[in-house]
């Protein structure tokens, strides 16, 4: 009788263990999110982004799931409501709180005067590669521009070309048809003295 009720109680207990952690770890759809903040999806992964990369909260403890079965918890809807609003030191303090085995590998909390240069050099980092990139993409640019330049000047000149040939033979076909004419008044100048030295030729007999 009294395992029956110990066994009966041990059910109770974990079952109200599992409620309270449910209630407390909290968990919402990416379209819960997006309407209680006001967010649509890029500005949604944008802050989560920020709160991964630069407060160093692991991304298991904001998501969860893939795809269309993404769920986000209660600490990454309050640290998104916070940055978005820009109440940093409240949003330090939320990410302190943050369990320790949840946090992106950092061995220690950052004070503010350790954050702030993490901060910098995080930008710093952030603005050299953006730099960088925009070096590159720059001589890409040039390259393609200069590349365009030479198929334009040799398309020109091969177009040049075209032209030169057609008024050359534009003149062999008009000198062809000139050597024609001429050689048809030579052969009736030749028919006509033919006749005339027939009839002198007639005219002595």
């Amino acid at each position: 009788m009294n395992l029956e009720n110990q066994v009966v109680i041990d059910v109770e207990v974990e079952q109200i263990d599992t409620q309270s952690r449910e209630s407390i770890e909290r968990w919402y759809s990416t379209a819960q999110v997006q309407r209680i903040l006001g967010l649509n999806k890029s500005a949604l992964q944008k802050a989560i982004a920020k709160l991964q990369g630069i407060y160093g909260i692991d991304i298991k403890t904001l998501r969860r799931g893939g795809a269309r079965a993404t769920e986000y918890s209660q600490i990454a809807l309050d640290a998104i409501e916070l940055l978005n609003a820009q109440k940093f030191t409240e949003l330090r303090h939320l990410v302190e709180k943050t369990p320790a085995a949840s946090r992106a590998s950092q061995p220690e909390t950052l004070t503010i005067a350790e954050y702030t240069p993490a901060l910098d050099r995080r930008i710093a980092e952030l603005n050299q590669s953006a730099t960088s990139n925009s070096a590159s993409l720059n001589q890409n640019v040039m390259q393609l521009l200069e590349q365009i330049a030479s198929e334009n000047k040799a398309a020109q000149q091969r177009d040049s070309d075209l032209d030169t040939a057609e008024i050359n033979a534009a003149q062999n076909r008009g000198a062809a048809r000139a050597l024609a004419v001429f050689q048809a008044e030579q052969k009736a100048q030749n028919e006509v003295l033919a006749q005339l030295r027939a009839m002198k030729l007639g005219g002595a007999e």
